[in-house]
């Protein structure tokens, strides 16, 4: 195989991945529910918020089609409901079995209206508990649910992410009593890295920034860059700008300091998508890319909060749990540049590349970011899996 055949190959690849990311559209706000255990002494009281999109998804209760869910769909399905989540929550390997004590209810957050059920499970439980949570876990593979778990007494409750396709795990309640030790535990470094991989607007905002990044304007066109370095460190200074204010606001919108609805910061994601794809082709950003990327950064920020923020905890505790997750977002930001580059890199003296790669993969990434804006300002459903 010669190296121009590679070289093809190699492109129509990373074309590839760049109209693939149209179809599993869900962009940063992946799908998480919330459960509250509290032990008093043989009993455990629950409390399980889940999201009325996710389970319209799973349960089709939008008789009407109206893309709206009203009260009256969603109270004539609450068996179906209840059926279904309960059903994939398994306490002491089904030996405590949850029993309804309130009425279900609605209760809307900034990111949408979620379904409260409130239980309780009479439990002779020692140390531990055995949960087995696989709510959506056949549906959707970017499903988390947000367990805080704590008992009477206790000085800090205990937080965990829980996997759905993870199988059982168990949570030692004496942990929950330590008052000092630490009850953040490293899953929260590993929802990071998960959450940006799923973040399919966040990685081709990254790719756009990448795609000229082998090359430099020259009399009004394109050449290709000597050695990888003249690649690499301007590439690291717009990285890092991005990096360091998407961090800045992941942690006002995460303590609440400052809070914008997904309403407003997911087409506002779109459109710095077609922005920076755009500058591949005409320099609208007249060369302030660094500029440009720290404020783009700021917006990206607010698209990696909100889980953490829904739970109140401990000003400790949700600071480590912060940071774990920030971290776990900022390695899986580096291995997709990394990977990216090296690519590119190849790519770069192919004397297609600046029509083809740059100017072709721009234009995709200007359609797939308006379709998601649409999708996103109108509240509509065009790409498949959205």
């Amino acid at each position: 195989m010669t190296l121009r055949t590679c070289r093809s190959l190699l492109a129509l690849l990373f074309l590839g991945m760049l109209v693939l990311m149209a179809f599993p559209a869900r962009a940063h706000k992946a799908s998480d529910a919330y459960l509250q255990l509290s032990r008093d002494g043989e009993q455990i009281d629950l409390r399980w918020d889940i999201a009325l999109r996710d389970l319209d998804a799973v349960l089709d209760l939008d008789a009407n089609a109206d893309q709206k869910l009203a009260w009256g769909e969603v109270r004539t399905r609450l068996d179906d409901i209840k059926a279904y989540a309960l059903g994939r929550l398994r306490l002491q390997g089904g030996q405590c079995v949850p029993a309804e004590t309130s009425a279900p209810a609605i209760e809307n957050r900034i990111d949408g209206a979620y379904l409260v059920l409130q239980m309780r499970a009479p439990c002779s439980v020692a140390a531990a508990l055995s949960i087995d949570y696989s709510l959506f876990k056949d549906v959707d593979p970017t499903h988390r649910g947000l367990l805080r778990a704590e008992t009477e007494g206790s000085a800090m409750p205990l937080l965990r992410s829980l996997d759905p396709s993870a199988g059982p795990v168990s949570i030692e309640w004496a942990g929950v009593q330590g008052a000092e030790g630490s009850t953040v535990p490293a899953s929260f470094f590993a929802d990071g890295i998960h959450h940006i991989l799923i973040g399919y607007d966040h990685i081709l905002f990254l790719l756009c920034l990448l795609l000229p990044a082998v090359l430099k304007r020259q009399g009004g066109g394109w050449t290709p860059v000597l050695a990888w370095k003249d690649a690499a460190w301007p590439m690291l200074g717009i990285v890092t700008m991005f990096t360091v204010a998407h961090s800045i606001t992941l942690a006002l919108a995460g303590l609440k300091l400052v809070t914008i609805s997904p309403h407003i910061i997911e087409p506002a994601i779109a459109v710095t998508i077609i922005v920076a794809a755009l500058d591949n082709i005409w320099p609208v950003l007249r060369g302030r890319r660094k500029l440009f990327s720290f404020l783009f950064g700021l917006i990206h920020g607010f698209g990696f909060a909100g889980a953490l923020g829904e739970i109140e905890l401990p000003t400790r505790q949700f600071v480590l749990a912060l940071l774990q997750f920030n971290l776990g977002v900022e390695a899986g930001q580096l291995a997709v540049v990394a990977v990216a580059l090296v690519v590119l890199l190849a790519l770069r003296n192919w004397r297609r590349y600046p029509p083809l790669v740059l100017q072709g993969g721009s234009m995709a990434a200007v359609a797939v970011a308006t379709v998601w804006l649409c999708e996103r300002v109108l509240d509509v459903k065009v790409l498949p899996f959205s």
